[in-house]
């Protein structure tokens, strides 16, 4: 027998039992379709972040109080303040290119006889730099704005405050009963970080500390570098200098905490490897499930079909075409379980990236892989009952009832 006839009768044999071959390739399907989803939308979540990241900024790194990542970001353990930034300053680190301290708080802000309660950030000019808002209008805080009750707005800040498409520079808005004015309208470029300068409003450090909450703590501080390959080194020259400054002990832990985004996406990178990893674990047990399936179901189609064996090897066919015929049979019904399994993967992958507004990114190594591993699934499961049916005697089989 020729193998598009052996094709032919494989796929004729899948298409009177249509229903019980789909139940069969439920297995593998769910399998495949597992795999491509996770690993497709894992992908397309670390090319977000990593956009985002990079549009945002990844050479540089941050200082928060607290000796774990709980504790800064709740802002317990001791405060971090000017003299901190001071001693950085004098140590002269030279991979070292901007440093921009930061608080926030809480605040009502009125104008226009309208108010709203948003957060208020002081900042330095060189956040600017970091942070890379963009202005709509006017323009951002300055080293001579430093003393003065300026204030550049968020987007939707100036929306509630003074209505759509408005230009507010020069207006006055009070963050409480302080009066500031507004030299700049600020919106981001991202979407990871947009409610940052698109629903806060931004004040000179000093003048946050003075006139607003009255402490001169500083909630965090960012220091960018001019080499990111030396990022980690930079990073241990810091600590070293603000354990000195702050009299910790060697033996004693910090009681303040660096983090940088880079390390950040490489540990969301690797999350994501292993969970694509486990999700693939979890879809081999789909397939070996599927794979048992589909022995089954062929060795009640050998059942089924003796006499049918037992008259085409009457009429001629050897052993190796029945084996062959019972193969491809098996092989085929994995391969269609594994193509429409990788359908619902791909489409399930662009509705996510549609919905979570992600980048659609499709695994072709993944696909691949899943095309191989159906199809040797077929080919593996297949095999025993490929067997039986060849090892029919002719006769026997004619005879069976």
């Amino acid at each position: 027998m020729e193998l598009k006839e052996i094709l032919q009768s494989a796929i004729q044999a899948l298409r009177i039992n249509a229903l019980r071959s789909s139940l069969t390739m439920l297995g593998i399907i769910i399998g495949i379709t597992a795999v491509i989803l996770i690993s497709s939308v894992g992908q397309g979540a670390v090319a977000f972040i990593s956009n985002e990241l990079t549009s945002f900024g990844t050479n540089f790194f941050s200082i928060n109080p607290g000796s774990n990542f709980v504790s800064a970001m709740t802002g317990g353990g001791e405060p971090i303040t000017i003299s901190d930034i001071e001693a950085i300053e004098d140590a002269n680190i030279p991979n070292i290119e901007n440093i921009a301290p930061f608080s926030y708080t809480n605040k009502l802000v009125s104008a226009n006889d309208e108010s709203v309660r948003v957060s208020v950030y002081g900042l330095t000019p060189e956040a600017q730099v970091l942070l890379k808002p963009n202005l709509i209008y006017g323009e951002f805080l300055t080293e001579e704005d430093k003393n003065s009750r300026m204030v550049v707005l968020g987007s939707d800040v100036v929306e509630e405050l003074f209505g759509e498409n408005t230009d507010p520079v020069g207006e006055s808005v009070k963050i409480d009963d302080v009066r500031f004015t507004v030299i700049g309208v600020s919106k981001s470029g991202g979407t990871l970080f947009g409610s940052f300068f698109n629903t806060a409003i931004n004040i000179p450090l000093e003048v946050f500390q003075n006139e607003i909450t009255g402490v001169d703590e500083i909630a965090e501080i960012d220091i960018s570098v001019y080499n990111t390959d030396l990022l980690n080194e930079t990073m241990n020259e810091v600590e070293l200098v603000l354990r000195d400054h702050r009299n910790i002990a060697d033996d004693e832990e910090s009681d303040f905490a660096l983090s940088s985004f880079e390390a950040a996406l490489q540990t969301f990178g690797k999350i994501t490897t292993l969970l694509t990893v486990f999700i693939a674990g979890i879809s081999a047990i789909s397939l070996l499930v599927g794979g048992i399936g589909v022995m089954n179901i062929m060795l009640v189609s050998v059942t089924e079909r003796t006499k049918e064996i037992g008259l085409l090897k009457a009429i001629g066919a050897k052993r190796k075409d029945i084996l062959s015929q019972f193969l491809i049979e098996s092989a085929v019904m994995t391969t269609i379980g594994g193509i429409i399994g990788i359908l619902l993967g791909v489409g399930g992958t662009f509705l996510i990236a549609v919905i979570a507004k992600i980048p659609f990114i499709v695994s072709v190594p993944w696909i691949l892989l899943a095309v191989g591993i159906s199809t040797l699934v077929g080919f593996v499961f297949g095999i025993y009952p490929a067997r039986k049916a060849a090892d029919l005697q002719p006769i026997d089989a004619l005879r069976y009832e």
